[in-house]
């Protein structure tokens, strides 16, 4: 189950890892990278990464550890010197002003504002703004919103020390501390400094295309804030998108962590992928009679029917309806037959609300059941039947056959 499970993972950061890096998609002829707009998203995900959110808990485990240091301020006073006096710059000043007791000096002044803080304080500021537009942007019930929730309030703790305050008044997101503050921060021994400079190169290594970089933050961003099934269904969803930009020719672009409530986590040319969201098609149908028992006795305890929804939707936005749906089901000590009955069972009840009666058997034809195991061999494939896929058929492409046989084939 272990060793499943890390092939999940690495399958779900590996597309991730090819969505995101400048090149076209493996069997697309058509670039499915739009840099301007992808690397703003990957900023995103880096303000929620580990190497920051270690950082983040650091400072605020330890909020006396910034360092502040000695700075001299040119100071010009009336007869009063409170540092080193500027002879040069004294005599210039009572001859220019006409003023005879005028002086000027270098006053000592204990400052947060030193280099090491500056990036400190840069990496600070950039986490708050970016985190703060995907919190803006997370829907009700998204998966990573507590991911998303706990950063924003880390960061929002670290913005309210005192030590911090100073710098973090002269700092903005497009103004880069300079190499000497780098430089000072790398050399440090102090442990804040240390993960602050590891937060700025992982998001450095990130912008560069690094693919160490890329696969750590993406991994801890987008997979690790997942349950193993949610894994699973988002590994099946990615690998749907692949197929669909492989048979079309079209570029797939993804919206997890930004996308508002009731948008597509896929797009591909006409097609949309919607995961555990309806798409804005189902039309609830009328009950069977067993179901109107149910709702009958239901309400005798003042319950409802649940309300369930698929694990994922193929949309075709230009025929304005669904194409397909897509039960993903991860075993965890059920067998995958009676997991299979059930998916079955829910693709045909999810296709009442799809489609008019007529239509009905032809989306079911059209829709996959994926198990993480042991999936059944369709034994006449001119039923009205959903075809069925497991991981190692992800793998071995039998997803890409379904979308070209299946999903995209015309009607009969």
């Amino acid at each position: 189950m272990e060793t499943l499970d890390r092939a999940i993972n690495d399958y779900a950061a590996g597309v991730f890892l090819r969505y995101f890096r400048q090149g076209t998609l493996a069997g697309a002829d058509s670039p499915h990278l739009d840099f301007a707009r992808d690397i703003d998203l990957l900023r995103a995900h880096w303000a929620l990464s580990e190497p920051v959110r270690t950082f983040l808990s650091y400072v605020l485990s330890h909020r006396h550890e910034a360092q502040s240091l000695l700075q001299f301020v040119r100071r010009t006073d009336d007869a009063v010197a409170r540092g080193r006096i500027d002879a040069r710059g004294t005599m210039l000043a009572r001859r220019v002003a006409g003023h005879p007791s005028l002086v000027v000096y270098e006053e000592p002044v204990r400052s947060f504002n030193t280099g090491p803080n500056q990036v400190v304080a840069w990496v600070v500021h950039t986490v708050s703004t970016y985190a703060a537009r995907l919190f803006a942007l997370q829907p009700a019930g998204s998966a990573y919103a507590r991911l998303v929730e706990e950063t924003m309030t880390h960061v929002t703790a670290v913005k309210r020390l005192d030590a911090l305050r100073e710098v973090l008044k002269s700092v903005a997101v497009h103004r880069r501390p300079g190499p000497g503050a780098l430089r000072d921060a790398a050399r440090s021994r102090r442990m804040i400094y240390r993960l602050a400079i590891a937060a700025y190169d992982t998001l450095a290594r990130v912008e560069a295309g690094d693919e160490e970089a890329l696969l750590s933050v993406l991994r801890s961003t987008l997979v690790g804030p997942l349950e193993q099934w949610r894994r699973f269904e988002l590994a099946m969803g990615l690998g749907i998108g692949e197929a669909l930009a492989a048979e079309t020719g079209e570029p797939m672009r993804l919206a997890l962590l930004g996308k508002p409530s009731g948008a597509p986590i896929i797009s591909c040319g006409r097609f949309e992928i919607f995961w555990q969201g309806s798409g804005g098609l189902f039309t609830p149908p009328s009950l069977e009679p067993t179901e109107e028992r149910l709702e009958r006795a239901l309400a005798a305890y003042g319950m409802h029917l649940a309300a369930d929804r698929p694990d994922l939707v193929i949309a075709d936005r230009q025929a304005g309806q669904a194409a397909g749906i897509v039960e993903v089901k991860y075993l965890a000590g059920d067998t995958a037959s009676a997991r299979f009955r059930e998916a079955a069972g829910q693709i045909v009840r999810y296709a009442r609300g799809y489609r008019p009666e007529a239509e009905i058997e032809g989306l079911v034809r059209a829709s996959l059941i994926a198990l993480s195991r042991e999936a059944p061999t369709l034994l006449d494939e001119t039923a009205p039947a959903p075809r069925t896929v497991d991981f190692a058929g992800l793998i071995e492409g039998r997803v890409q056959a379904w979308v070209r046989e299946r999903l995209l084939a015309p009607p009969a």
